[in-house]
């Protein structure tokens, strides 16, 4: 009677580990999915980033070129 406790109470603390494992996994999976969201989320905001800061030195040159051809074509009329 004694062996058949052993080998319920064996398999009850096997199924227990087994199911702490599986938990164990589970929360890594999440953990890992919620991770890449952020670096995504991060990718995401470096190029926004990336662009505006090309938007604003595209403008900004512009900006100079036609300051300078001002200032040009003054030099030239005077």
């Amino acid at each position: 009677m004694t062996g058949m406790a052993n080998a319920a109470s064996m398999t009850q603390m096997i199924q227990s580990d087994y199911q702490q494992a599986q938990t164990i996994g589970t929360q890594m999976m999440a953990d890992n999915q919620k991770q890449q969201m952020r670096r995504w989320q991060i990718q995401q905001d470096t190029q926004t980033k990336i662009f505006e800061i090309q938007q604003d030195t595209t403008v900004n040159k512009a900006k100079t070129q036609d300051k300078m051809f001002g200032k040009w074509d003054e030099y030239i009329k005077s």
